[in-house]
């Protein structure tokens, strides 16, 4: 391999510009090495642990946690509650992110490893773009003890890693600039009537709207940044996307304004089909039974106040701009507590008038009307939990 390593006592050291990362990988496998390979570049760093050869863990400057969170975030397997909650938890205990997410069931072990193995796979492809950077081996080093592992055959790595290598020229070459917004072909030119995509392109096809540049595809995609920009290119070269013809100027729609959004339709719909099937029982009486639980509901939740109106029956226009007066740490929780204590009072008056039976259709419509807000803005309603606050509260409701 013509290699030029120093050994000393922790193992051995030297520099990616005279030892590629493919022939350091080769080195360590065919040795059958155990142990830990720190390679660093200016402020970066990596850590690769190996158990006889093989690759077994890797982190980022000591961030996998972080590393951890935003990839369960990104592939849709946590809420960023349930991240909170995990992190806040981790202040009163030495224990690990993952262990603390499988406590609290909002993982699976198999989910773990699983991403776990993601987070490996990204942090080592990408160290194969490294031109240099100094690295040194520790013989015996393991990562702690409580860390679970996996376990990935070196020389397969190798082998995956030049690949990339080779492909991420043309990638490059192909994708346009970062400010420039990818859009949907709405005509593609196909060979035949079959469109065909593979896993990845499907999984990141759904965000690409027009205005999301590669970079801030990047950030929304739950692929590696190597797997996005491959789908990318993918869907580019066969026709199905293109690149805009102006550069981004206007800016994107943040994700708590969608989220507000969707939070607005989901309970307008729900309200407005409470007073509709009411109404149609009781005439002009449901809104007078109505108006009495608003009355009494927006004396406990202020937030409420701004859906009062003269004419209809409530009046959704100003909340977006009254929950933004509200500060951003307790936004979300007094907009959501005020309109589920609303939703829950309309029901159990709805119960009290009509009957459970009755009750039970208006559920029923709520959860139809409902589905299909939830069904266009699925990832932003699953990372807040809107589908499980609104079926908690009319489950509730039920029991009354």
């Amino acid at each position: 391999m013509g290699m030029k390593v120093k050994t000393k006592e922790a193992g051995f050291t030297g520099n990616l510009q005279t030892v590629s990362l493919s022939d350091l990988f080769q080195l360590v496998s065919m040795a059958g090495k155990t142990g830990m390979l720190l390679i660093s570049q200016d402020n970066q760093k990596r850590e690769i642990y190996f158990m006889k050869g093989n690759i077994i863990y890797a982190t980022s400057s000591g961030s996998e946690d972080e590393l951890l969170g935003t990839l369960l975030l990104r592939r849709r397997k946590i809420l960023k509650s349930e991240l909170k909650r995990a992190l806040s938890l981790q202040k009163l205990t030495p224990k690990r992110l993952g262990t603390t997410l499988m406590e609290m069931r909002a993982l699976t072990k198999e989910e773990l490893t699983e991403c776990l193995r993601y987070q490996i796979e990204e942090i080592i492809y990408n160290l194969f773009g490294w031109n240099s950077g100094e690295f040194i081996f520790y013989e015996g080093k393991l990562p702690p003890t409580d860390q679970i592992t996996t376990q990935f055959n070196t020389m397969n790595v190798i082998m995956e890693g030049s690949r990339r290598i080779d492909e991420w020229i043309q990638i490059k070459q192909t994708l346009p600039a970062d400010d420039v917004g990818l859009q949907r072909v709405k005509h593609p030119k196909m060979k035949s009537d079959t469109v065909i995509m593979t896993v990845n392109e499907i999984q990141l096809y759904p965000f690409i709207d027009g205005e999301r540049t590669v970079a801030e595809l990047l950030q929304v995609s739950p692929l590696s940044e190597f797997s996005t920009r491959k789908a990318l290119y993918n869907l580019i070269t066969s026709g199905l996307v293109k690149a805009g013809e102006k550069k981004i100027k206007k800016q994107r729609v943040s994700d708590e304004k969608i989220l507000l959004d969707v939070i607005i339709k989901l309970y307008s719909h729900s309200y407005q089909t409470i007073e509709r099937m009411s109404s149609q029982k009781l005439g002009l009486g449901a809104k007078s039974i109505l108006k009495r639980c608003f009355e009494v509901q927006k004396s406990f939740n202020p937030i409420l106040v701004s859906l009062e109106s003269s004419e209809n029956f409530l009046d959704f226009h100003h909340l977006e701009s009254s929950a933004n007066k509200i500060p951003r740490p307790i936004r979300f929780h007094q907009l959501m507590n005020g309109l589920n204590d609303l939703l829950f009072e309309f029901l159990r008056a709805v119960s009290r008038s009509l009957g459970k039976n009755l009750t039970k259709q208006v559920i029923s419509q709520i959860k139809k009307e409902t589905a299909q807000v939830i069904a266009e803005q699925r990832w932003i309603a699953k990372e807040y939990g809107l589908e499980e606050e609104l079926l908690k509260i009319l489950k509730q409701s039920q029991r009354c």
